[in-house]
């Protein structure tokens, strides 16, 4: 399973884009933007590295897995399968000064200027996770021996005081040395079995889905700037006519560019749209084109005449994470 953008980040990058420059919410949605983007970056880079390692044993390795045991719901930034053990891979994307102490474990991170800031102990979070996939697999009689890594996506300086910590940490760079140096003692799970394990993993994994963002911030969907934007000079306001989209600031041009303010709307506003609201947000005037364009937007029309209404296809709303 490789890794995709995740939703949060899709939507908050049409938060950001859409949500006036003084608005109150402006500074909490930026930040969670930049923290969404590092901790995405993060992770894509330790993807480049994991690349590295191919062993001639059969094994799988899927990215952003996020399931359901027990009640409660858990993301996995990357899970390996071997045929002696699983493990379980957090990645955590600090570019400063990261300290680890001992007894009581705490994570302090320590910023260029000198200042120290404790930080939530991740071995909690990756314990947890091992803990619940061990139940799901469990629950479909398949054990095997289940360890964590953590791994940090920069080049930072990684200071670990003794004694050593629970759990390996290392740098995302050294994955795949680690990874090569384990030994393969015991055929608990063959290949057959792994391909079978990994696609029950990948049929039951769903999207972490946090729509619709106005409700997540507590803004009022009408501080949400309507209108098509621009691909090209990213600026709201592209107008209709002749059969094609209009940038009057740039003089881009297309004919699907409505296709992104319609998913937009869905991230940020409602999981439903009608005629009505695809008018306002895209700025258009005239119902029978907006009828048209709707058609081919690959929403799926719910009821008739004042009923109608437009939701995404195979629309299942994922829990909170």
């Amino acid at each position: 399973k490789k890794r995709t953008m995740p939703n949060e980040l899709k939507a908050l990058l049409s938060l950001n884009k859409r949500l006036p420059n003084n608005h109150e919410k402006k500074h909490v949605v930026r930040k969670n933007l930049l923290i969404c983007q590092a901790g995405y970056n993060g992770e894509l880079e330790f993807d480049a590295h994991i690349k590295e390692f191919q062993p001639a044993y059969p094994h799988a390795i899927l990215h952003d897995l996020y399931l359901q045991q027990d009640g409660a719901y858990f993301q996995i930034d990357s899970l390996l399968i071997t045929p002696s053990f699983i493990t379980v891979i957090e990645v955590k994307n600090h570019k400063d000064k990261t300290v680890i102490k001992a007894n009581p474990t705490q994570f302090i991170r320590v910023f260029q200027n000198g200042d120290r800031k404790p930080m939530h102990n991740p071995y909690i979070e990756v314990n947890r996770k091992i803990h619940l996939l061990k139940n799901w697999l469990d629950k479909r009689g398949i054990q095997i021996p289940i360890d964590g890594i953590l791994v940090f996506a920069h080049t930072n300086e990684l200071a670990i005081e003794h004694p050593s910590p629970e759990m390996k940490t290392m740098l995302t760079y050294e994955a795949p040395v680690h990874f090569r140096s384990l030994p393969i003692d015991e055929q608990i799970l063959d290949g057959h079995a792994i391909y079978n394990l990994a696609h029950a993993l990948l049929e039951h994994h769903k999207d972490y889905n946090p729509f619709p963002l106005v409700d997540l911030y507590d803004i009022a969907p009408e501080d949400i700037i309507p209108g098509v934007i621009c691909p090209s000079c990213e600026r709201p306001g592209m107008q209709w006519g002749r059969e094609k989209w209009n940038c009057p600031s740039c003089g881009h041009t297309g004919k699907t560019e409505h296709h992104q303010t319609v998913q937009d709307w869905f991230m940020l506003i409602q999981p439903k749209m009608t005629n009505r609201e695809f008018r306002y947000f895209t700025q258009l005037n005239n119902r029978n084109v907006a009828r048209g364009l709707l058609s081919k937007s690959g929403l799926q029309l719910i009821g008739e005449r004042k009923a109608a209404h437009y939701i995404l296809l195979n629309e299942g709303k994922s829990p909170n994470r």
